[in-house]
């Protein structure tokens, strides 16, 4: 969980950094990120929880394909 508090908050920052640098193509690019945390919440919730950070990243970049993915993935054992 700790590397995973690590990769988010680096992406934040970088994000916080693009939007002072270019703020017009800024609110281009926020919503891919906000759009990512729909398939990590999936993943979180069937189980893979230990991952967020990287199923986040994953649905960010390939929204559509991460969507798909996380609906088919198998439950976890809990």
């Amino acid at each position: 969980m700790h590397r995973n508090f690590i990769i988010i908050l680096t992406v934040g920052a970088l994000l916080v950094a693009f939007m002072i640098g270019w703020p017009g193509i800024a609110m281009n690019v926020i919503p891919f990120p906000m759009i990512g945390v729909l398939p990590a919440c999936v993943a979180w919730y069937k189980g893979y929880g230990d991952k967020f950070g990287t199923w986040w990243l994953y649905g960010s970049v390939l929204a559509p394909v991460a969507l798909i993915h996380v609906t088919i993935l198998p439950w976890a054992q809990r």
